[in-house]
């Protein structure tokens, strides 16, 4: 029978041989860190201090305002960069919008997908949710597009709406509506918008 005595032993055995398992894990770590704190000093310059700035203030002289200078605004264009026309610039930006616009039209004709393939299995609130990401779709694609490109954008967000209201009354012929929504954002984006 074993006494108390050699419980603390089997204690001590079991604490010594986990700390000696330990150790070299631990010394690994420790040496990463140690290399990784060395390189970084050696690779980063020091930072410059600036001295302090010490402020004077001289009782009875005259009160100056600070002069305020206005923060640029957020519409304010950048300025351009030699070998850059202004017209270059105005084209890539058209380009950009015309891009980003075929992209929500793409995002719009996938999410007329979902909705056609919720209305097969009659999930109707899964259409009309499908229907509502399609028309944020082409809101999203109609402040991209650029002139005549946004009036069939806006005769498409018309339809979605007519489609959302004849949802629950008048299901019957809806797949061929989205079909037909679909196709008409498909001819969009192969005009670009």
């Amino acid at each position: 029978m074993a006494g108390p005595g050699s419980n603390r032993q089997q204690w001590r055995a079991a604490v010594a041989q986990r700390l000696r398992a330990i150790a070299p894990h631990a010394l690994t770590a420790l040496c990463a860190v140690a290399v990784s704190a060395l390189v970084t000093s050696l690779t980063t310059k020091p930072e410059s201090v600036t001295a302090p700035t010490v402020i004077t203030v001289i009782v009875g002289a005259p009160t100056v305002r600070p002069t305020v200078i206005p923060r640029p605004s957020d519409t304010a264009e950048p300025a351009v960069a030699a070998g850059i026309s202004r017209q270059e610039l105005l084209d890539l930006r058209a380009e950009d919008d015309a891009i980003w616009a075929a992209l929500y039209l793409v995002r719009a004709v996938s999410h007329a997908d979902d909705a056609n393939a919720a209305l097969r299995v009659n999930a109707l609130a899964e259409v009309d949710q499908a229907l509502i990401a399609v028309d944020d779709a082409l809101s999203l694609a109609r402040s991209r597009a650029v002139g005549a490109a946004r009036d069939p954008i806006d005769q498409l967000r018309r339809d979605v709406g007519t489609m959302r209201e004849d949802l629950y009354l008048r299901p019957e012929a809806l797949d061929s509506r989205i079909g037909h929504l679909r196709q008409a954002m498909l001819t969009l984006i192969g005009h670009g918008p």
